[in-house]
C-alpha cells in the first residue's frame, strides 16, 4: 500500500468515526428545515463562492439543469436564497444566499463544531496535541494556492505538494 493510500484509509476511518459519533444534531437541523443534501450543499457553495448561475450549481451538485432549477425554486420559496438578474447577461439569473440561508449555515457550522469538539475532547492529551500538530501542517500545506480557488478545483499541479 502506498503512503497516499494508507493515509487515505486512515483519514476515511477517522472521518467515519467522527461522523458516527457527531453528525446527529447538525443533520437534525437540516432535516428540521426540510432540506435535502443537494440543497444543503448548494447553500454551502453559495456561501463559499457567492452568487452562481443555476447551471453552475447544477454542475457542482451533479443535477440536471431542470432538477437544479426545481431545487432552487424550493430554496427561494423557503427564503434561503434569492434570484436576481445577471448584470452581465440579462437572459440569465443569479442565485444568491439570502440572510435566512446564511443564518442556517452558521447554525449548522456552530453545531457541527460543537459536536466535533465533544468527540475530539475524548482523545488523550498527547494524542490530541499530536493530531492537532499534524492537522495544522496538512491544512497549511493544502491551503497554499487554494485561497481563491473554487470548491472542487484542483489546488495545485501534480507534485507541487511534495517537499
Amino acid at each position: 500500500m502506498t503512503a497516499a493510500a494508507s493515509l487515505t484509509a486512515l483519514f476515511t476511518e477517522l472521518n467515519t468515526l467522527l461522523n458516527r459519533r457527531s453528525a446527529g444534531r447538525a443533520l437534525a437541523l437540516m432535516n428540521d428545515v426540510g432540506l435535502t443534501m443537494a440543497q444543503m450543499v448548494s447553500l454551502f457553495i453559495l456561501d463559499a463562492q457567492g452568487p452562481q448561475a443555476v447551471g453552475a450549481i447544477a454542475q457542482k451538485v451533479k443535477l440536471s439543469p431542470a432538477a437544479a432549477s426545481q431545487m432552487i425554486d424550493h430554496l427561494v420559496r423557503g427564503g434561503l436564497v434569492s434570484r436576481t438578474e445577471d448584470p452581465t447577461d440579462r437572459r440569465s439569473k443569479l442565485v444568491s444566499l439570502a440572510e435566512r440561508g446564511r443564518t442556517l449555515i452558521r447554525r449548522i457550522e456552530q453545531e457541527r463544531q460543537r459536536e466535533l469538539a465533544e468527540v475530539l475532547g475524548q482523545l488523550g492529551e498527547t494524542v490530541g496535541r499530536k493530531l492537532g500538530e499534524a492537522l495544522r501542517l496538512a491544512v497549511d500545506e493544502l491551503r497554499i494556492g487554494t485561497e481563491a480557488a473554487p470548491v472542487g478545483a484542483p489546488s495545485r499541479k501534480a507534485g507541487q505538494g511534495k517537499r
